[in-house]
């Protein structure tokens, strides 16, 4: 059926009307060529001198399928197209987060595991900073879900015009985002670090309510690798988050 699918997809699918016409005369072409096999053999094995048979024959070849074939390629076109859907529905819940519509924390850390090894390989740095919205739980208490919702939405469009198109950007935990960036040392993390939080910081005004944008940021790098792994530079720079929290600060170089 897979197979089917990607010929359909790759060949078919941009016309519909095309999909069935196409399929109704191969049908066509195919009846007849079986129906015309069949009383041949019938007629070399009675040996009847009636060629009326031939006739019905040719009708039934051309009736049949241009009555059915349209209907049945109609079903077949329904069909993939649901299977279409549901995989990429499928696909689009294993990689991205329902809410924000960026990635998982599963897909993050999968991309961020690759474009370390490449970073690794290559002897070039890479920085991760760990984001984290200040006001998470009280925005959720005071507010509510809904609101909170909005926040976080709002949070990743900021965001998002900030970080260059290069950078894996997901959502780690609750209102904890995790932007893996290759090829940026320590300095222009930093650098990268503060236009967010310059871009974002600010109120926002939901309803008759105002509400602070605020977020802390770890930031740590990888350049010097020996037995460093993903982990490493995550730990760093989670610890580097915690810092930026308790007032110290906000970065790590490895």
């Amino acid at each position: 059926m897979k197979a089917i699918t990607n010929i359909y997809n790759t060949f078919i699918h941009p016309n519909k009307f095309a999909t069935i016409f196409v399929l109704t005369i191969l049908s066509i072409i195919a009846s007849f060529v079986v129906v015309m096999f069949i009383m041949a053999s019938i007629d070399i094995t009675i040996g009847s001198d009636s060629i009326s048979y031939y006739d019905i024959g040719v009708i039934l070849s051309l009736v049949v399928p241009t009555v059915t074939a349209p209907v049945l390629s109609y079903k077949f076109i329904s069909l993939t197209n649901k299977l279409n859907q549901a995989d990429r529905k499928l696909s689009y819940h294993t990689q991205y987060d329902e809410l924000t519509n960026i990635y998982n924390q599963r897909h993050t850390l999968e991309l961020a595991n690759y474009e370390f090894a490449i970073s690794k390989r290559t002897k070039s740095p890479i920085s991760a900073l760990f984001i984290e919205y200040d006001y998470f739980k009280e925005v959720n208490k005071k507010y509510g879900s809904t609101i909170r919702d909005i926040v976080l939405t709002e949070l990743i469009r900021s965001i998002n015009n900030s970080i260059r198109t290069t950078d894996i950007f997901g959502r780690y935990q609750e209102a904890k985002f995790l932007l893996i960036c290759p090829m940026l040392d320590l300095d222009s993390a930093q650098k990268l670090a503060q236009k967010i939080k310059e871009e974002l910081e600010e109120v926002i005004h939901i309803n008759d309510d105002d509400i602070k944008m605020s977020i802390s940021i770890g930031c740590a790098e990888i350049h010097k690798y020996g037995e460093s792994t993903l982990k490493t530079l995550l730990d760093k720079a989670d610890a580097a988050l915690l810092e930026v929290k308790n007032g110290t600060k906000n970065t790590t170089e490895i």
